[in-house]
């Protein structure tokens, strides 16, 4: 007998829906409406602003293995509230901010808050409140990220052009504390065991899957760390960690979309090219609603075959990018937006998904997959310098696509060769 869905496991993905839908969507799927009218008001290149995001995927990066040491020590649920209270503080210093550095600085926040809003400690959670099902509700909860970046691009757009930037971010910052904290505080549990539950999906009778952290042996915490430490040691290992590292270095143009759109209408008024089929905002909204759909789908069939999922991730981002690079004055523009959605999956699905189909979902999985997620976040990181410095250095998008597209090669014979050598 396997054990059923109860009103807590329904409340734990709520919430991690929520926590991915609005504070950690408004940080990584918003910034590309805010970056050209902060560097028009401050009067500064746009890499310069959006820096910003490169500090906080290192801030995430630095943060994630710290989490991941204390996770098993400290409960779940000051950690995640502390998150999303993190996103709150970081957005209201950005309303502030009348200096690039001091977005650089809110970004230490910002890079915080997604630790525990959509990468690590939800999908920890996911894997201790479930035990069926996994790829497909970590895809549904990051799914999120996608639905609540085409609400907030859109909203967030009508904002900036309403009553400007600064008090879109302030607005940002209060739906965050208004909808987030309650939830964390009702629904965030250390395991389904310490509400007298079973993992969704787990046999009665079978024990916990994983075990409840409190009732981990120091003899038995030494072992993890010894088997997490010979992981160390394998090229297995340190192929994953470039796999996540390209996935979102790659990942990354989709938030120069608008700045590709201007880009090529400067083409237009040149008399070079026709105008661009879509505004810049609307383009990285169709890229949302194919992250969306990506991460469900691709979180889905992850549980089916995880070979097979990064096939298609692969496909989806050089297919999207081809069409978005070479017709965007025709609706190959859109559907380009829209293919090129699916890749962003990767990160926040395949990844994790990676980690589990190499190594387990048991006790070593949140040092693992801690370890790896700072792959991701120094490619994002790397990603929003050297995306916009080739676009203003290096002769425009041409060069950014091209690279974009080499990059997807690599990652898909990394993927093939990681998963060959299980």
């Amino acid at each position: 007998m396997t054990a059923g869905l109860s009103i807590r496991h329904v409340g734990l993905i709520a919430c991690c829906c929520a926590t991915a839908g609005i504070p950690a969507a408004m940080i990584v799927s918003t910034p590309g409406i805010f970056y050209p009218v902060v560097a028009d008001e401050l009067g500064v290149q746009t890499a310069e602003i959006s820096a910003w995001m490169s500090v906080a995927m290192l801030s995430s990066a630095l943060f994630s293995p710290l989490m991941g040491n204390v996770i098993g020590r400290v409960n779940l649920r000051p950690l995640a509230l502390s998150c999303v209270i993190a996103a709150a503080i970081a957005m209201l210093a950005f309303s502030v901010a009348t200096a690039s550095w001091l977005f650089w600085l809110a970004g230490v926040a910002a890079g915080y808050s997604l630790v525990g809003c959509l990468s690590l400690v939800p999908a920890i959670l996911v894997n201790r409140w479930f035990a069926r099902h996994v790829g497909f509700l970590l895809g549904l909860y990051t799914a999120f990220t996608g639905i609540g970046g085409v609400v907030f691009l859109l909203v967030g757009q009508a904002a900036i052009d309403a009553v400007g930037w600064r008090a879109t971010y302030q607005l940002f910052a209060v739906i965050t504390l208004v909808v987030c904290v309650p939830l964390v505080l009702a629904f965030v549990r250390e395991t389904p065991e310490s509400c007298g539950l079973l993992p969704y999906g787990a046999h009665a009778g079978a024990g916990a899957q994983p075990a409840s952290p409190d009732m981990v042996s120091e003899s038995d915490r030494a072992s993890i760390r010894l088997e997490v430490r010979a992981a160390y040691r394998t090229s297995l290992f340190w192929a994953v960690i470039a796999f996540g590292f390209l996935i979102n270095l790659v990942c990354q143009t989709n938030g120069y979309f608008p700045k590709y759109v201007n880009w090529v209408n400067e083409q237009a008024a040149a008399g070079l090219v026709p105008m661009a089929f879509l505004a810049g905002a609307v383009l990285s909204s169709f890229a949302q609603a194919g992250n969306a759909l990506g991460k469900i789908g691709l979180g889905a069939y992850s549980d089916f075959s995880v070979r097979q999922a990064i096939v298609l991730l692969v496909g989806a981002g050089m297919g999207g990018t081809l069409l978005v690079w070479q017709l965007p004055a025709t609706p190959g523009l859109a559907v380009g937006g829209l293919v090129f959605g699916f890749f962003l999956a990767g990160v926040l699905v395949l990844v994790p998904m990676v980690v589990r189909y190499l190594y387990g979902s048991g006790p070593v999985y949140p040092l693992l997959y801690s370890r790896v997620s700072v792959a991701p976040t120094l490619g994002g990181a790397v990603g929003n310098i050297v995306w916009p410095w080739m676009a203003d250095n290096l002769g425009g998008f041409d060069a950014v696509f091209a690279t974009a597209l080499a990059c997807m090669a690599v990652i898909l014979a990394i993927g093939l060769v990681v998963c060959r050598n299980r």
